[in-house]
């Protein structure tokens, strides 16, 4: 007897993919939320049995989850979770992305600059929750920025050092950069993308035409997983250097800064394109699906974020002498060298003369003419002995 296919089948398979595809990011996904503040102690106290009331008591704190607590540091399993990448491989994985970085990069030679960022960079590594070692350098280039590859290989640029004001300003990015290592989120994020592509197969093959809105999916959670990583990096970044000894607070003047020229570059270009500024909720669209979250958001959570999880305290280090001789080392090492060369003395180099058919003839001071100045006329007269 031939079997009759049944339209109930495709929808079947679209349903069962679909809920495969949202379980598997929901798993994926558990461990990029920061938990929030007395979450926990909430689900604690709902799911225990009713009681008699008690008299009302002081409110009390709520309590800083594990992972976040800054007296933990380094005891806080940061960068565990879902990773194909074990820190042996994600090491050899930045051992070769730096590679093609120091090909294609000019490094700073001075040796105290070089041994200043290392010290600072390790001072800074050392309060982190890092189980790799790292690896830093001076690029020398005008660029104002600092990143960092898998495994602990951070590059700082020359012309950032010079930007900056004071040492607590780049110790607060080398901090971001160092919780992105400590997180592990270059990997984390390559293995959702490993992760999707291989339940995207199987959900293109079953559900056909039907399945292009759900493909959207992966990408997008892509997106929200940069953008929570970010967000995490901000929060772990600010407890690193805290814990160095550094002000929190610079980090958010640093990036109240950065939102400032944003604000300038947006209202140039809404008044360049005045047709894009009138889309509506054309921000919001941008958001959704840009891999960072908007800087206006970061400085809100780290406003509030800072005085929950950080203890108060009296004495911050905000800047140093040594930084301020690296940066004027570095602005002395720019300065135009200037060389005379003397007649007497050979040169390697192309020789001009001029031709003494084109050198100017000498003019007595009785053949001046007269020269005109608002209305009046003065004459240079011969100066006579």
């Amino acid at each position: 007897m031939k079997r009759v296919s049944s339209p109930v089948r495709p929808c079947a398979q679209l349903i069962l993919c679909t809920g495969l595809l949202l379980c598997a990011e929901h798993v994926l996904a558990s461990d990029t939320k920061a938990p929030e503040p007395g979450k926990a102690q909430a689900e604690v106290s709902n799911s225990a049995p009713p009681t008699a009331p008690n008299p009302p008591i002081a409110e009390e704190k709520p309590v800083k989850p594990d992972k976040y607590d800054v007296n933990r540091i380094g005891q806080r399993s940061v960068g565990h979770g879902v990773n194909l990448y074990s820190l042996q491989k994600e090491r050899a994985l930045g051992e070769s992305m730096a590679a093609q970085v120091d090909r294609g990069s000019k490094f700073v030679a001075d040796p105290e600059v070089r041994d200043y960022i290392e010290r600072l960079a390790q001072k800074i590594a050392r309060y982190s929750d890092a189980e790799v070692p790292f690896t830093v350098k001076v690029i020398d280039s005008p660029d104002r920025t600092v990143f960092a590859l898998p495994g602990g290989f951070l590059y700082v640029y020359k012309g950032l050092i010079m930007d900056l004001d004071s040492e607590a300003e780049l110790a607060a990015l080398m901090a971001h950069e160092i919780a992105h290592v400590a997180a592990r989120h270059a990997t984390r994020f390559a293995t959702r993308q490993y992760a999707w592509n291989l339940l995207s197969i199987p959900l293109t093959f079953f559900a056909g035409p039907a399945s292009l809105g759900t493909r959207q999916i992966g990408p997008l959670s892509l997106k929200k997983f940069s953008r929570h990583s970010e967000l995490e990096a901000d929060l772990l970044g600010i407890e690193y250097q805290y814990a160095a000894g550094y002000d929190p607070q610079v980090f958010v003047e640093a990036l109240e800064k950065l939102h400032g020229k944003e604000v300038q570059m947006g209202a140039r270009v809404a008044k360049a394109v005045p047709v894009v500024a009138k889309v509506p909720f054309h921000t919001q669209i941008g958001h959704a699906f840009s891999s960072y979250p908007a800087i206006e958001d970061r400085i809100q959570k780290l406003q509030t974020e800072i005085p929950e999880f950080l203890p108060n305290r009296t004495d911050y280090i905000i800047d140093t002498s040594e930084f301020q001789e690296v940066k004027a080392r570095l602005t002395w090492a720019d300065r135009p060298i200037l060389r005379r060369h003397r007649g007497d003395e050979p040169s390697n180099g192309p020789v001009l003369r001029r031709h003494p058919s084109e050198e100017p003839e000498q003019t007595h001071v009785a053949d001046t003419l007269p020269l005109v100045t608002k209305g009046r006329v003065f004459s240079y007269l011969p100066v006579l002995p």
